[in-house]
């Protein structure tokens, strides 16, 4: 699927990372989705106290509908975002797979 068809967002969370190194925290979570909602990709993503950013891939979320499967009326909890900052954050993610 290329880039051109797919839109890219983020959310705010609050509540435990899926790591479990974050408790009662917040972070982002970054997607590529289809413009109807259809997520393509996504990361979670939170800061540490020392600034570092951890990124963790969200496999189960792919396939998932923003709008049919989650049951939210339309994309306006989502923040857009350029292509590049999702994959600043892709990038991180595939350097932590890496180590």
């Amino acid at each position: 699927m290329i880039a051109e068809n797919c839109i890219f967002t983020k959310e705010y969370w609050v509540g435990d990372s899926r790591d479990g190194v974050v408790v009662n925290g917040d972070g982002y979570h970054f997607f590529r989705m289809l413009p109807q909602g259809l997520i393509v990709e996504a990361y979670e993503v939170y800061e540490t106290d020392e600034g570092d950013e951890v990124v963790t891939p969200l496999p189960e979320m792919q396939n998932v509908g923003w709008i049919q499967d989650l049951g939210f009326k339309d994309l306006e909890d989502l923040d857009a975002i350029e292509e590049g900052e999702f994959s600043r954050i892709k990038n991180l993610s595939d350097v932590r797979l890496q180590s």
